[in-house]
This record gives structure tokens, C-alpha cells and sequence, in this order.
């Protein structure tokens, strides 16, 4: 008898895994879907800004900005950022970014960093030689993407003396299938090559300079928005997947489970039944 309850005991807990698993796919699949239907706006929107930005830059070609183009200094400080899940169960979502930022950042003493999403937090706190983390949000979702990056940007701008690099660390959408660690080096900033039909005139109103220092600002946060935007599809497919095979599993199990119960409780039944008609025998 104690094994049949211990059989109906693991049924219930793999059930109740199963509903677990089941909404957990079900969320991320919706939340995944609506990202989906966001992705066209928001990259076209981050391409014509770059593309705004390329030109006006390209028709004045002494344009130079301290903070995205620093001079290389002794003093300056070089900031990470590391953008992770805000929750786990997204299978190796995580393990294989931070095993890719290990890999690319060995100087963790002289540099700043900021972590996005629990998991960073716990991971950058968790290493001994990471000693300035500047800020934390772990609170990370579609709808703080905005929010993050105007406050890091303001953290790049007013930070003195500026910072000599700024990169992003995070996982970019490649297919719903596959997930990859990326690098991204968003200050200094790299002279892109933009071609312009020689008839092509514009006519700058205010002057390239003013519009340059007041587009630099859009620009960086347009930049951290779309690895943000791209991190949030990459682990909520990436939380799909492994929540879908965990429901597989979990059927599997409770098929396996249930059989072995229906057997153990029917030979139980025999085994009462038998001694049953042995002692109607005997009298």
C-alpha cells in the first residue's frame, strides 16, 4: 500500500509540474508573439536613425564629440554592460552568455559594469574580481526597455572622466531556434561608410554640429534599445523551447508513472482476491 501512494503521490507532483511548464510555454509564446509584431517598427526605426546619423556625420567630417569619440587617456574607465534573463528556465539561455563574456573579459578589476536582469546581477556579484558595479535593474521587461536605456544613456553622458569603451554583452535573436552571445561596441563610435548620389544636396537647418549633439543622445539610446528589444525575443523563445520540452518530459512521466501504478494496483487487487478465495477454501 505505501507504494501505491508513493506512485499517486509523484503523479500529483508531476501534474502539478506539468500545469507549471504548460503556462510558463504558453506566457513566453504570447509575450514572444507580441515582440514579433513590435520587431519591423522598432528596426526600422533604429536603421533610419543610423542612417540620419551616418550622413549628417559624413557631411561634416570635423564633427567630434568627447564622450562617443574619447581620446585615449590613462585615467578613463571602460564600461561593461551584461544583459541576462530576469527569470531562468530558459534552458542554457544564460550559461552560454556568460561563458562567452568570461571568455572576452579577463580585466574584470578596472572596469565598470552595469547588469540587467536578475541573472546578471547574481552572476556579477557572484565573481570576486568584479568590483564596481555601477547599477543594477533587475527588473527587466518589454516594457522597461525604454526606461533602461534613456538611464544608461544618462549614466555614458554625465559620467567624468568619459568612459574610453562602452560595450553590450548579450544573447541576439537568430532564429526562435537559436540563440548566440554577441558582443556590441557602442562607444567608440566607428565611422560607417554611407553613400550619397553626388546630386544629393541637404540643407541643414540648424548646422550639422547642433543637430549631431542633439542626435547623439537619440542615436545611443536607439543602439541599447535594440540589443534590449533583441534580448527579450532571444529569451522568451529561448524559455519556449525549454518549457515545451520540460511538458514533453513531464508527459512522458506521468504515462510511465501511471502504468506502473495501474500494474502495482492490480496486482495488488490479485493478491487480495487470491487470499480471498483461500480462505473461503479453507472453511
Amino acid at each position: 500500500m505505501s507504494k501505491l501512494i508513493q506512485l499517486r503521490q509523484r503523479i500529483n507532483s508531476i501534474e502539478t509540474i506539468k500545469k507549471i511548464t504548460h503556462a510558463m510555454r504558453l506566457i513566453s509564446m504570447s509575450t514572444h508573439s507580441s515582440l514579433k509584431l513590435k520587431e519591423r517598427h522598432l528596426r526600422e526605426y533604429a536603421h533610419l536613425i543610423d542612417k540620419v546619423f551616418c550622413k549628417v556625420r559624413h557631411h561634416n567630417p570635423k564633427w567630434r564629440n568627447p564622450i562617443v569619440e574619447p581620446t585615449q587617456t590613462d585615467n578613463q574607465q571602460e564600461l561593461i554592460i551584461l544583459i541576462g534573463s530576469q527569470k531562468g528556465l530558459c534552458g542554457s539561455f544564460n550559461t552560454h552568455l556568460f561563458s562567452f563574456f568570461e571568455h572576452h573579459v579577463k580585466d574584470d578589476l578596472h572596469k565598470q559594469f552595469i547588469a540587467i536582469g536578475q541573472k546578471s546581477i547574481d552572476y556579477l556579484k557572484n565573481k570576486q574580481t568584479v568590483r564596481h558595479l555601477i547599477h543594477e535593474y533587475e527588473k527587466f521587461s518589454p516594457l522597461r526597455i525604454s526606461t533602461i536605456a534613456q538611464e544608461i544613456v544618462h549614466t555614458i553622458m554625465q559620467t567624468k572622466p568619459h568612459y574610453k569603451s562602452v560595450s553590450l554583452y548579450a544573447n541576439t535573436f537568430k532564429s526562435f531556434f537559436y540563440q548566440k552571445p554577441k558582443k556590441i561596441s557602442l562607444i567608440p563610435l566607428k565611422q560607417n561608410d554611407v553613400s550619397l548620389q553626388e546630386e544629393e544636396e541637404i540643407i541643414f537647418e540648424p548646422s550639422p554640429e547642433k543637430i549631431l549633439s542633439n542626435l547623439i543622445t537619440q542615436y545611443l539610446e536607439t543602439q541599447i534599445e535594440a540589443t534590449l528589444f533583441d534580448s527579450q525575443l532571444a529569451e522568451h523563445s529561448a524559455r519556449f523551447i525549454s518549457m515545451d520540452s520540460a511538458t514533453r518530459n513531464a508527459n512522458n512521466l506521468l504515462e510511465v508513472s501511471r502504468l506502473d501504478y495501474n500494474k502495482l494496483r492490480q496486482a495488488k487487487i490479485t493478491q487480495e482476491l487470491t487470499e480471498l478465495a483461500s480462505s473461503f477454501q479453507g472453511n
